[in-house]
């Protein structure tokens, strides 16, 4: 291996690791020192081959491969920038048709209503809205960048939550401890231990029954964990505790998602799924992740041209 091919894989590596941070972003590692280290290592490389074919000590084509060594070490000095400088990800949870600011990024972030079926298929969406700028949404699995930052969903787990009295009649359901007060979807914000377990844990209410249930989310392994024949179930299941308004238990149940159970004179219907939580993660802008890799590909082409 000559050293234009040495420097053209080690800048392709380089490149590799500063776009990791866009295709795999939910890491610290791109924070660590390991990560700065490798990037540094290879912008050493790559100025070393720089100085070489400056100098003429691989001829024409050595000069050409200039122009590729430059698009990587482009993208390699904007990765580093980003890495060392650019702050730990942020998550901004919200609930339903909810809107909290985000005073980093000058904007504010606009949650989906979501109906039973949305949560159960993890399909809403997030907003960003900023002043004299078009709107961002960001889909599930979907990622984007927008200056120095890139934004994605990470799902976190939530229920919709429906009760009815013995009659069918539909109750409304309250969170009297969330900020969407009114709202069927409950997001687990808390966690419960358990023996060894760690669960999400939420609270909702009936108020015309003057009920109250904390609702813990279980793992199909986390359940089995628990050892009790009754608590089992081959998909995410609740673990619903029921009380009256003084406190007085009135019975715990296991939810299935979409099933309807019976706990303290009322029924309680679940369904299990998803809503996200908008990630913020600092990133290299695009212009340099374009530019550099437009470069690197051309100049590669280039040196192989045979020259006349």
């Amino acid at each position: 291996m000559n050293g234009r091919t040495f420097a053209f894989a080690v800048a392709a590596v380089a490149i590799a690791l500063v776009l990791a941070q866009v295709l795999a972003p939910a890491t610290t590692f791109y924070h660590s020192w390991q990560y700065a280290l490798a990037l540094a290592i290879a912008l050493a490389a790559m100025i070393a081959y720089a100085n070489d074919a400056l100098r003429g000590r691989d001829g024409v084509r050595g000069r050409r491969a200039l122009v590729a060594i430059a698009g990587a070490a482009v993208v390699a000095v904007a990765g580093l920038a980003s890495g060392l400088l650019g702050p730990d990800t942020a998550r901004i949870a919200g609930t339903p048709a909810t809107v909290v600011p985000i005073p980093a990024l000058g904007a504010a972030a606009f949650f989906a209503s979501v109906d039973a079926s949305g949560i159960a298929r993890g399909t809403a969406s997030v907003t960003l809205r900023r002043r004299g700028a078009p709107p961002i949404t960001i889909d599930p699995g979907r990622r984007r960048l927008t200056g120095e930052s890139l934004l994605y969903l990470e799902p976190r787990p939530a229920a919709y939550v429906e009760e009815f009295d013995a009659g069918g009649e539909r109750l409304t359901v309250t969170q009297p401890a969330n900020a969407s007060f009114l709202s069927p979807v409950i997001v687990f914000p808390q966690r419960q231990r358990i023996g060894a377990l760690d669960v999400p844990l939420d609270t909702f209410a009936a108020p015309a029954r003057h009920r109250v249930v904390r609702a813990l989310y279980f793992t199909p392994q986390q359940l089995a964990q628990m050892g009790h024949a009754a608590m089992r179930a081959d998909a995410p299941a609740l673990v619903l505790a029921m009380a009256t308004d003084d406190g007085r238990s009135l019975g715990i149940a296991l939810a299935e998602s979409g099933r309807v159970v019976s706990l303290g004179g009322i029924r309680v219907r679940a369904t299990i799924g998803s809503y996200p939580a908008l990630a913020v993660a600092s990133a290299p802008p695009l212009w340099a992740l374009v530019a550099g890799i437009a470069a690197f590909g051309g100049g590669i082409a280039w040196s192989a041209v045979r020259a006349r």
